[in-house]
């Protein structure tokens, strides 16, 4: 019995370390095989197969080599020799007919295909599983055929119609699709969000919009919800946006949801900037739902709406894309309803977000869009004294700091700053930018090192858009920090710059733009001194500036900056797109690191589209 056991034993380690050298051997293989070393990762598999023909792997390995290595008849051989084992295997079979597809074979090869399904006993996801193979290799047109079939034997044919829907949208078959979607729609309404998804994943492609709303509305007709909706929802990517409210008007009155779909279609407008229909829509909610517990909500929205209306109307009052500019006084009769509608959502609401915010709002509307700092000083400060846990306690804080800064009072800018790092409310962005502040008020105290020590917190974390900012100020303050004295002096231009006094700020600058042992102080002031130039409205005066910085390619640091302001000043100060686009283009072209990329991308697009 000892004797047998011990032989037992060594059997099975002898075993097991003949799966260990096979493995080993499998490992060498696929090295050989990831390092385009084809022949030999042939030779191994060969062998390993050979010695273990049961085993998948093995089979796997050796068939992936030969297709590689265009062995057709030789992976045919190997496949056909699998299936005298597993003649069920209907894998096996689409891998077949995969090779002799590659070997440019196509009705060999789905001959073995439908030769196979005829076969086997009738199973719709056999048909699945040849289907995938055929849209592998992109025989599209097999795989509808295919799917088409399965889905009649299908206790599930949604499932099917989810496939045909997506080969249909890949081949640029719209309408297929649209009607493959509205059958999954009326077999299973829940999928509506699903459905949606799929569609609005490919509507931007040539032609698909028009033909998917064709299909959309003749199901539409019939009156139920689900199409309703979408037909709705299509014509807001189109464009169409009273069709879209009128439906939405429709769904409203099949509902008893208190106008909420009304309400999400009217922000789905706003954010589309489609701001006189959302107004009209969140008007109609309160119209038809007084009570209702989205009304405060869509006072809100509709205020907001009308301030954004207004402001796109009067957009080229406030020339927001200069980095300087003084701003125009706005007192009109549109901007005092927006400040009243405020008023009115603060009293109706007290002590609740929605007062908080639309106090919020008058304060940046007489901040930014009035210059007046003491108005909008009064709303921000009601909000930090009444509710300092408030969402826009931090945002308060943060507009509080610029006035006083703005007033020349550093301390308390100092306080109102230091107030948002200590806010639990205050996101990592808002007390990075509140960080970032403090060092610039470190800055003009001329306390650098305090201001390098505000900076380091902030470069710990380089998520944020404080982030750049700070890497450029902590450049400049380490290239200068033996230069005590010009570096006072230049701080005091950017502090006569923050409190826009442009024309002192300018002819500090100027100290340092002609003179060249500044150094980076140099290029940042000639920069500044354009810039200067540009907020008093002098627009060839800072073109010249600007030209002259960007000339100096690697020169001057900031020369990517100066070429992409030139190329704003083109498109809105001179309102002269081909000169625009010809800057941008320029950018791309001398800068291919610069951080403007994208933003000159997105502007040469933009033009371009308008100019067509």
């Amino acid at each position: 019995m000892k004797i047998i056991t011990l032989l037992l034993v060594v059997a099975s380690a002898c075993f097991a370390q003949i799966n260990t050298d096979f493995n080993n051997r499998f490992m060498l293989g696929e090295n050989y095989e990831r390092a385009g070393d084809l022949e030999k990762a042939k030779s191994i598999f060969e062998d390993l197969y050979k010695h273990q023909p049961d085993n998948y792997p093995f089979f796997d390995a050796l068939n992936r080599v030969y297709i590689q290595l265009k062995e057709y008849e030789n992976a045919i051989k190997l496949i056909e020799n699998r299936l005298k084992i597993t003649p069920e295997d209907i894998n096996l079979f689409g891998l077949l007919g995969k090779v002799y597809y590659l070997k440019g074979d196509e009705n060999k090869s789905f001959h073995v295909w439908d030769e196979a399904l005829s076969k086997l006993p009738p199973n719709s996801m056999n048909y699945r599983i040849i289907a995938n193979y055929a849209i592998e290799r992109r025989a599209f047109e097999k795989a509808v055929e295919l799917l088409k079939k399965g889905r009649e034997i299908s206790d599930d044919q949604v499932y099917f119609s989810y496939d045909l829907a997506n080969i249909y949208s890949l081949t640029m078959q719209y309408k297929e699709a649209a009607s493959e979607y509205c059958f999954i729609l009326s077999q299973q309404p829940n999928q509506l969000r699903a459905v949606e998804s799929r569609i609005l994943s490919y509507i931007n492609k040539p032609d698909a919009l028009p033909k998917t709303i064709l299909v959309i509305e003749e199901w539409a007709d019939k009156g139920e919800l689900n199409f309703i909706y979408l037909l709705a929802r299509l014509n807001v990517e189109a464009k169409e946006f009273n069709k879209a409210y009128e439906l939405y008007l429709l769904i409203d009155d099949k509902q008893n949801n208190q106008g909420v779909e009304l309400y999400n279609f009217a922000q789905l407008l706003f954010s589309e900037e489609e701001y006189e229909t959302a107004a009209k829509a969140f008007s109609e909610v309160l119209s038809r739902y007084p009570n209702s517990p989205i009304a405060s909500t869509a006072k809100l929205g509709y205020a907001k709406t009308m301030e954004a209306k207004h402001e796109k109307e009067i957009a080229t009052s406030q020339p927001v894309w200069k980095p300087f500019y003084l701003i125009s006084k706005n007192n009109s009769p549109g901007i005092e309803e927006v400040i009243s509608a405020y008023i009115e959502l603060s009293k109706a609401y007290p002590h609740t977000e929605i007062a908080y915010e639309s106090l919020y709002r008058i304060g940046k509307i007489k901040l930014n869009k009035q210059d007046d700092l003491t108005g909008s000083k009064e709303y921000f400060q009601k909000i930090i004294d009444e509710f300092p846990l408030s969402s826009f306690a931090p945002h308060s804080n943060e507009a509080l700091g610029e006035i006083e800064l703005r007033n020349g009072d550093l301390s308390k800018s100092k306080e109102y700053y230091n107030k948002i790092i200590s806010n639990g409310r205050a996101d990592d962005e808002q007390k990075n930018n509140a960080k970032y502040m403090l060092a610039i008020i470190s800055f003009f105290k001329d306390d650098f090192s305090k201001a390098k020590g505000h900076l380091s917190e902030i470069l710990n974390n380089l998520k944020d858009n404080a982030a750049n900012d700070a890497i450029e100020f902590s450049l400049l303050l380490n290239t200068n920090m033996n230069d005590s004295t010009n570096l006072t002096i230049f701080a005091q231009a950017e502090y006569l710059a923050d409190q826009k006094k442009f024309n002192e700020a300018s002819e500090k600058y100027k100290v340092f733009s002609n003179n060249p042992k500044a150094f980076m102080l140099q290029n940042l002031a000639k920069l500044r001194e354009a810039e200067m130039e540009l907020a008093l409205d002098n627009l060839d005066k800072s073109i010249s500036l600007l030209e002259s910085i960007s000339d100096e390619n690697e020169k001057n640091i900031y020369a990517d900056k100066a070429l992409f302001l030139l190329g704003k000043i083109y498109r809105f100060g001179r309102n002269n797109p081909p000169k625009a686009i010809e800057v941008f283009e320029k950018l791309l072209a001398k800068f291919p690191n610069s951080l403007y990329l994208d933003e000159a991308r997105n502007q040469i697009i933009f033009l371009r589209n308008k100019l067509s």
